[in-house]
């Protein structure tokens, strides 16, 4: 008889995370594991997700969204945590956590549950003070099981935790991405222009830090003809679109919402920008990697460096620095024998440690847990 697995993710979002989450049990579901998927939000519900990933039948959602318009996240992890440690006290499943981990982490000591955990973002970017350093080293060192997804964010659960942890690769259906790139598209932005085509696909939000990216853009225009198109939907948006107004820039940068295919404008385009703060190994950048087009981005904790070779698959820039990323938009030749074998770099290593279905990798990392 197939193990159920009890999944902890209570936000459920628009990211690359929610991505490999939905392709992980819906892949379990179908090898007839028994999946309870625990989630809170308060607008959460069935169709709006099928409406963004496919979710198998054999799933079970248990939800947790007690009061309707909560807006705190810890909050929504305390009460999905509740309802996970009241499943929890009648099941003998293994908890696997995507999201606040330390909440799951106490259910399954309490509980004495075996407990698998996901980390997504990297030490370096919350570990600021020794006490944080000994609290979740503490809490980390409970799980029977620590996944990140690269082996930059491996070393740094070495080096901050002294933890052993475990790389399991994201999804990547490289076949359904170059199908959806070939959808037509009439987008003239792109269509017609003759200059330099930059795309920026990510949450409009701090950690996506796209005003660097458009601070350099600013500076750009004025050396050679560019232009910009950033796809999501965040918090920044209003404060993007201001600046760029109060700098007559509107002629050169267009916004559109978050759409599950951006593959067809990123193939419209010459060259990805990634300006992100942090990240946990970015989805995006292993999806135009698959497209075969040339990536800028900053060298971020975590999974930049990685994807593109320390530089051999894409180019790097300091985080934070527009001026940098200016200096390489400035003399950027895309044609250039350099910049063809970064392209085709990025694409072997991609090509080499990613697939489509992540379950089984999954399962042999968790068979020895009972």
């Amino acid at each position: 008889m197939k193990r159920t697995l009890n999944f902890y993710f209570p936000c459920v979002e628009d990211g690359g995370l929610e991505k490999n989450f939905f392709s992980l049990i819906n892949s379990l579901a179908e090898k007839n594991y028994q999946i309870n998927f625990f989630t809170y939000d308060a607008d959460f519900n069935l169709k709006k997700l099928d409406n963004k990933f496919f979710l198998h039948k054999k799933i079970n959602i248990i939800y947790s969204n007690f009061i309707p318009g909560l807006k705190k996240r810890f909050l929504k992890y305390l009460f999905c945590s509740l309802q996970l440690f009241l499943f929890s006290l009648k099941s003998h499943a293994v908890i696997v956590s995507f999201q606040g981990n330390i909440l799951p982490i106490i259910v399954a000591k309490i509980t004495k549950k075996k407990i698998v955990i996901r980390c997504n973002t990297a030490p370096s970017k919350y570990i600021n003070t020794s006490f944080k350093k000994s609290f979740f080293k503490y809490f980390y060192s409970f799980s029977d099981l620590i996944l990140v997804t690269s082996k930059d964010f491996k070393a740094e659960m070495k080096k901050y935790f002294n933890l052993k942890s475990y790389v399991h690769r994201q999804t990547l259906d490289i076949k359904k991405i170059e199908k959806q790139s070939k959808t037509k598209l009439q987008f003239n932005f792109f269509r017609k222009f003759k200059g330099l085509k930059i795309i920026n696909v990510g949450r409009l939000t701090y950690q996506k830090d796209q005003m660097t990216l458009i601070k350099a853009f600013q500076n750009l225009i004025k050396f050679r003809d560019s232009r910009l198109l950033l796809i999501g939907n965040g918090k920044d948006e209003i404060m993007l679109k201001n600046f760029i107004k109060k700098n007559n820039m509107q002629k050169h940068v267009r916004f559109i919402p978050y759409t599950t295919n951006p593959f067809n404008y990123i193939m419209m385009s010459d060259v990805k920008v990634l300006s992100s703060r942090f990240e946990g190994n970015p989805n995006i950048l292993l999806e135009v990697a698959c497209l075969k087009k040339l990536i800028i981005s900053t060298n971020c904790k975590v999974g930049p460096r990685e994807i593109l070779q320390s530089g051999k698959g894409g180019l790097l820039f300091k985080v934070g620095n527009s001026n940098q990323l200016l200096n390489l938009l400035k003399k950027l030749n895309i044609h250039s024998k350099e910049n063809k074998k970064r392209i085709n770099t990025c694409f072997n290593f991609v090509l080499n440690n990613y697939q489509k279905d992540i379950s089984m990798s999954f399962l042999k990392l968790i068979k020895d847990i009972k």
